[in-house]
């Protein structure tokens, strides 16, 4: 083992330990696991998507995710990492619709029905791609809020009928392994557990009914909330900068269920609560709310926007 390889595997460590997927691996077994041989294939798509979650993957700091995309996983196609352009990508994902399967589908972002030219790859809507690929996959991963519970290509007002993952695959009878990672956007180490488990056990995760990971999102943002105890003594701020628990600012921890007291964004730099803002409630399927952050003038709005 030379020297290079056992650093990465020592950042990747971090990582995993960060991600709480220790108890899949132990630093000995990453030395060894996975070889070039076995690496699982994964091709990742962009659905009505701003990149948001492509770009967080991208920022995991122990380690440059390109080492973990080569040395973990072999990937097929990433719009932002991938080199093939035009022609090339229509060959790659034309030949795995044809002659290949048991690869690991990735989908950021949401699928427009009412409008399927909203999103084109090749000149040929997304809708098209994911029904031709994901009966051929051997599991999905629906990343970020948008591809997970809807996110902002789903809210009010919208118009093309966007469908996340896990919809569109009930509307097909696509029949397929599927994981929820919502979050906006997705967190890193979300997906890199997920991909270790798989690794590992071949499996995914235990799921909740959403298909999320419930080692993740079992619990609500409030439940472990830094200001839990000022809400219980009703002690609210009334003001952003204000001591006391953030409910009368919009705060949508009570609905909300992720991680982030336990393990914040940017490996764990901060949080919304944390940095003294409302929960914004980005993993959740409410998201995006109508009136999502503080308002000054209409305490009674929030409220009730809040209780709907």
């Amino acid at each position: 083992m030379n020297s290079k390889r056992r650093q990465f595997i020592q950042r990747l460590w971090q990582i995993i330990v960060a991600a709480g997927a220790a108890q899949l691996f132990n630093f000995e077994e990453l030395l060894a696991a996975p070889t070039a041989v076995n690496r699982p294939r994964l091709l990742w798509l962009h659905g009505t998507s701003c990149s948001g979650c492509s770009t967080a993957f991208l920022d995991i700091e122990q380690v440059s995710i390109v080492e973990i995309l080569t040395q973990f996983v072999d990937v097929i196609f990433h719009p932002d990492l991938s080199l093939a352009t035009g022609e090339q990508v229509i060959h790659i994902l034309d030949h795995l619709t044809h002659h290949e399967d048991g690869f690991i589908l990735v989908l950021e972002g949401g699928i427009p029905i009412k409008y399927p030219h909203a999103c084109l790859m090749g000149e040929r809507p997304m809708t098209d791609w994911i029904t031709q690929l994901a009966p051929r996959a051997s599991m999905l991963i629906a990343a970020g809020t948008c591809a997970a519970l809807g996110g902002i290509p789903k809210m009010n007002g919208t118009v093309t009928g966007s469908m996340t993952l896990r919809e569109f695959l009930q509307y097909k009878n696509i029949n397929k392994p599927l994981v929820a990672l919502p979050n906006c956007p997705m967190k890193p180490e979300h997906i890199v557990y997920v991909l270790l488990h798989q690794l590992k056990l071949g499996q995914l995760p235990e799921l909740d009914e959403l298909a999320r990971p419930i080692k993740f999102f079992e619990r609500t943002i409030h439940e472990r909330c830094i200001y839990y105890a000022d809400f219980q003594e009703r002690r609210y701020a009334e003001r952003i900068g204000d001591p006391g628990c953030l409910l009368k600012l919009g705060c949508q921890g009570p609905v909300t269920h992720n991680d982030c007291m336990r393990f914040g964004h940017n490996h764990n730099t901060n949080t919304c609560i944390r940095s003294g803002h409302p929960c914004i409630g980005c993993a959740s399927e409410r998201f995006p709310r109508q009136i999502m952050l503080h308002r000054y003038g209409d305490r009674r709005a929030i409220h009730n926007e809040f209780d709907a």
